[in-house]
């Protein structure tokens, strides 16, 4: 017996020492109710049931409770998880039993945030982090070209777009004496965005012209498919109504997800340094933007049953980025970013087939005539390889955003910034919009260049010892110039205005109510029916 306590003393003694272990704990529970007003065309969402799309009617009616907790074991290892569940407020009774299963009477999600582990020191000045992350670059204010690791979570307007965290491996490491970091990130799995609850709108809109970069192109589409429309005397009422009832009847839309590959793996590279003490990085990435183009479109059944079955893709990128931040002391401390985004991507075309009209499945082509006009051309499948229409050009464009900040005094912050670029905008050329008019289909559509430019602004105003926030954001839709054409937007006014008013009743809680209103026509940006609606809110927050 006491050489078994003598040799588990021994053991105690030999084991070695545990690394100090440090718990932290952090989170909020929040609670979000809104109105939507003079909203989008009505429709009935898939999930929940009673999430509608109304004009006029509640939006959002949801609460979330998000928890991190950060373990440290010493000095060289750290795991991070952070999860958020959120309940919508809204049914999804589809059924009678579904009335009788909690996950459709009371529908949830849960979403992790983050679930990493960081080996700092896995060799001198190299860390290490591995698993689900979020790898924000750019020092810009919301908008940012160069941050292209993370897709965006476009279902909540208010937030421009959130960053969504995926499965990564993430090195960086600092340069002995050089003051430089390097910083390489590999992502095995393409995570697409998540698109806004309005975004199917835009396929299923029968008027909306097709996103074709060649504008004698579009129209000559846009005119042929007045065949399954106009020509259609029981389409006049759908048309009234705004509902798929034709052109097509039913819209069935795929979406082509990257093969799992080495091949389709996202990779990174940034090199960041401090020069005359103002942050300056280079960095290129190759991977895909987040929102996808249509590259197949097929018109099936007859002229009274019509089907258009249409597959989307996620076009490839490559994007070369360039960053500076500082400030300008002799400014009054003038903050400054600019942000550059030079995207390379992979051509994409539009396939068009058809097999209502005669009943073959057959290509279309649209053909340049002797006139300068373009005419559709139909042939059988296998006697040659059609001409399919440019979606996404080959042709490089830019992204951008610059921008400059200043608080004056202790109560007045204001943020100003010029973007290149909004945050779904994809691809060099122009393309038409949506017509003003949704019943009329003789109306030319507009065209506008894809990559548009906006003023966004901002001031914060606080008061009653910093308890009281008075904030408004807005922004605005500048008229574009299309260098290669030499010609400016057929331009419409449209833009963001985005009043709050934050209330930090007792600390760490807060009361806000305010309005996101989207301003303009059908055919403008923020006007369009695919893009959501205006929206009153009130939310209440406790973080802890």
């Amino acid at each position: 017996m006491r050489h078994l306590v003598a040799a588990a003393l021994l053991c105690c003694l030999c084991a070695p020492a545990r690394a100090e272990l440090d718990l932290k704990l952090s989170g909020w529970v929040s609670s979000d109710i809104r109105y939507r007003i003079a909203g989008v065309e009505p429709r009935d969402p898939p999930v929940p049931s009673q999430w509608q799309l109304l004009n006029n009617g509640w939006s959002r009616n949801e609460n979330r409770v998000r928890a991190a907790l950060s373990i440290g074991l010493g000095s060289k290892v750290k795991a991070v998880a952070d999860a958020e569940l959120m309940m919508f407020g809204f049914s999804d009774l589809r059924d009678l039993d579904s009335s009788t299963l909690r996950d459709r009477v009371d529908p949830y999600y849960l979403e992790l945030h983050a679930a990493y582990v960081d080996i700092n020191h896995l060799l001198p000045g190299l860390d290490l982090r591995i698993g689900r992350q979020v790898v924000p670059w750019g020092a810009a204010d919301k908008f940012n070209p160069v941050s292209n690791l993370n897709t965006l979570d476009l279902s909540d307007p208010l937030q421009f777009g959130r960053a969504l965290a995926n499965n990564m491996i993430r090195a960086d490491y600092q340069v002995p004496l050089l003051d430089v970091t390097l910083t390489a990130v590999v992502v095995p799995v393409f995570r697409p965005a998540q698109l806004p609850r309005t975004a199917p709108i835009a396929l299923l809109d029968p008027l909306r012209p097709p996103p074709i970069s060649d504008e004698l192109v579009a129209r000559a589409i846009d005119d042929g498919r007045q065949i399954y429309l106009v020509d259609r005397p029981e389409c006049q009422d759908a048309l009234r109504r705004m509902l798929p009832a034709c052109n097509p009847l039913t819209v069935d839309v795929s979406v082509l997800q990257p093969e799992i590959s080495g091949r389709n793996t996202q990779f990174a590279f940034r090199i960041a340094r401090s020069i005359f003490g103002q942050d300056v990085a280079l960095s290129y990435y190759r991977g895909r933007f987040g929102i996808p183009v249509p590259v197949y479109s097929l018109l099936t059944g007859t002229l009274t049953q019509t089907v258009a079955r249409i597959a989307l893709h996620y076009p490839r990128v490559d994007v070369l980025g360039l960053e500076v931040a500082g400030s300008i002391q002799k400014l009054g401390g003038l903050g400054y970013w600019a942000e550059l985004g030079i995207n390379f991507p992979e051509e994409a075309r539009l396939g068009l087939y058809e097999e209502v009209l005669t009943g073959q499945l057959r290509a279309i082509e649209y053909l340049r005539q002797p006139d300068g006009t373009v005419a559709p051309s139909f042939s059988p499948l296998g006697s040659h390889a059609p001409e399919r229409p440019v979606v996404v050009e080959r042709t490089p464009f830019w992204k951008g955003t610059f921008g400059v900040d200043y608080s004056i005094g202790a109560h007045v912050y204001v943020n100003l910034q010029y973007v290149h670029g909004f945050i779904d905008e994809f691809g060099a050329g122009r393309a038409p919009r949506p017509r003003r008019d949704a019943k009329n289909v003789q109306e030319q559509p507009r065209w506008e260049t894809r990559i548009g430019d906006y003023l966004v602004g901002g001031v914060d105003v606080k008061v009653l010892s910093d308890r009281l926030l008075l904030r408004l954001f807005g922004v605005f839709k500048l008229p574009s110039l299309d260098w290669a054409t030499q010609r400016f937007d057929d331009w419409v006014p449209t833009g963001v205005l985005f009043p709050q008013v934050v209330w930090t009743v007792w600390d760490a809680t807060e009361l806000m109510i305010g309005g996101f209103l989207m301003l303009g026509d059908r055919s403008s940006k923020f006007g369009d029916p695919a893009a959501g609606g205006s929206e009153l809110f009130v939310k209440a927050r406790v973080s802890f």
